[in-house]
């Protein structure tokens, strides 16, 4: 890397991956005043803040089609939108999920893979926006059920394996958009002509999104935290959605699951401003689909990253997966910022689980073996800078901080500045690292080449704590 030695004090946006450097917004939506709400901050503590990592799972009838149908579609870069991107009917729509026979899932085998790669929480699209449900709804009958060959409730049997292996579960739930309903809004302009979906609709047709809320969404919500056992609740798309309708859904929730967690997409989208008064509604914040933050940012929040391009599983048309090492500074950059980092993969059609997104879980997976102390239970870097090499945390009571070396420096040295050190190892080897006191700077001289592939964290205790 081509730059001189810096301390942690150096401008930001010079040290920020390319990825980041696009994300321009985050002062703007993030008012350095917001503040979350003292029973939010009390559910947080309980798990969420500790587990940092979660898997994220985009599986339903889309999953079968891989991003294309009877040739068309495959430009989208989400396949699970592959409805609207092929422009197919709810007839031909239903048709295909009758297909839907996922008889290689296999709950516990996903369970105990998530827990062999250091992922502390699951949540899975228990509908998406194409209104098919993957639990045993009495609310529609448009559910893996009762329309598929398949007859198995998969959010029951994965809650249960997760819970089983110490997972939390969560689900998604699409509480707005909803391809399958007329009433229902549509997020995207290319889906307002309701008739794309619906062609058989009389020409005096008139949405009524209240009518959809009482008929499906709501009554389903429920279904979801009265009979399931979950921790954490994933709302998306709030097209339409005021806060009298965001109330409502919080309600219900909290009816029956005072301490499961709720986003922030349950009345934001994920690029929106961040308001106060919308605080009470929900507990962490979810950034835009697979950002980044390019600062530490004043309130908790998740990165819904991927393991590819896209959500569900897809190999039609244009796809990329992201290499190890971008997926695991992507994974640090967002825990030293201040949240959670849930990394989506997208099973295949037959229920088994995306061989190239376990092979990427198992990266973050082995490196955290030796690692982890630096992620889990870890607060975001409390000093003024992202440095250049890499990023910092910290533990929770300041008194230890973890250099997370991503870049490594030709001169051979890092430096801290502000910090003043008692002692100094490698998590890699447990090695003592090298370093010098010169004032308020920390300076460690390095090996001549990395300890890890991805990144060399350096484990300091301090003698004073450092605050944000």
């Amino acid at each position: 890397m081509k730059h001189m030695l810096l301390s942690l004090c150096v401008i930001a946006a010079c040290s920020l991956p390319a990825t980041a450097k696009r994300n321009t917004t985050f002062g703007y939506r993030f008012d350095d005043s917001l503040k979350q709400t003292p029973d939010s901050e009390a559910r947080l503590e309980q798990w969420y803040k500790d587990a940092k990592f979660g898997a994220f799972i985009h599986f339903g009838v889309y999953s079968m089609l891989e991003g294309e149908y009877e040739g068309r579609g495959a430009g989208h870069r989400y396949s699970e939108w592959i409805q609207v991107s092929a422009k197919m009917t709810a007839d031909e729509y239903h048709a295909v999920a009758s297909q839907f026979n996922p008889t290689e899932f296999d709950a516990d085998e996903w369970a105990k893979n998530f827990k062999d790669c250091g992922i502390k929480y699951v949540v899975i699209t228990s509908k998406h926006h194409d209104g098919f449900a993957l639990f045993d709804s009495m609310v529609s009958d448009y559910n893996i059920v009762d329309h598929t060959p398949f007859k198995r409730d998969i959010i029951k049997e994965l809650s249960e394996a997760c819970h089983k292996h110490g997972l939390k579960f969560g689900v998604y739930y699409s509480h707005a958009q909803d391809w399958d309903e007329p009433d229902a809004p549509y997020l995207n302009k290319k889906t307002t002509k309701v008739k794309m979906f619906h062609p058989d609709l009389p020409a005096d047709f008139t949405k009524d999104m209240d009518r959809y809320i009482m008929k499906k969404s709501l009554p389903q919500v429920e279904e979801l935290v009265k009979n399931y056992d979950i921790d954490l609740i994933w709302f998306d798309t709030p097209a339409g959605m005021t806060k009298e309708r965001a109330i409502g859904f919080r309600d219900m929730v909290r009816k029956y699951r005072p301490d499961c967690l709720i986003n922030s997409r349950i009345i934001h989208s994920g690029k929106a401003k961040i308001l106060q008064e919308n605080l009470e509604l929900f507990d962490y914040v979810s950034v835009g689909d697979k950002e980044v933050p390019d600062r530490k940012l004043p309130v908790y929040f998740e990165s819904p990253d991927s393991v590819s391009s896209s959500f569900g599983y897809k190999t039609k048309g244009h796809c990329y997966y992201h290499s190890p090492e971008e997926m695991l500074h992507r994974f640090v950059h967002t825990v030293c910022s201040g949240g959670n980092s849930l990394i989506n993969n997208g099973p295949m059609g037959n229920g088994k689980l995306d061989p190239e997104a376990v092979r990427l879980y198992k990266v973050l997976g082995d490196w955290l073996k030796v690692n982890g102390e630096s992620i889990y239970a870890t607060r975001r870097n409390p000093l003024a800078e992202r440095p250049a090499w890499g990023d910092v945390s910290a533990s929770k009571d300041g008194k230890t901080l973890f250099l997370h070396i991503l870049e490594w420096p030709d001169s051979g040295t890092i430096s801290v500045t502000g910090v003043s050190a008692t002692a100094a190892t490698y998590l890699a080897n447990g090695e003592k690292a090298d370093f010098v006191q010169e004032g308020e700077v920390l300076k460690i001289n390095l090996p001549s080449e990395p300890l890890d592939e991805y990144d060399t964290v350096v484990k300091v205790l301090m003698s004073d704590s450092v605050g944000e």
